[in-house]
């Protein structure tokens, strides 16, 4: 099973997952937003850009750590 089956599976099944899928595309929607309206940034924002992408980068973590639980068969499908 590949990790694109892998991840439509979970989708319709694992709660957590949804959820961090689900964060993560908000903050990818937000960093869009910030960089479309500008080429500068206040303090402000890069805290905000630098804080945004340290949590997709955790979301992202614990994506790819349910999906090799999957693959080890620690997760059923």
């Amino acid at each position: 099973m590949t990790d694109q089956e892998i991840i439509e599976k979970l989708m319709e099944s694992h709660e957590e997952f949804r959820r961090l899928k689900s964060e993560h595309a908000q903050l990818e929607s937000r960093l869009e937003e910030l960089y479309s309206n500008r080429r500068f940034f206040t303090t402000e924002e890069e805290v905000e850009i630098k804080g945004i992408k340290r949590r997709k980068l955790q979301l992202k973590d614990r994506m790819n750590a349910i999906v090799n639980q999957v693959k080890r068969g620690e997760i059923p499908l």
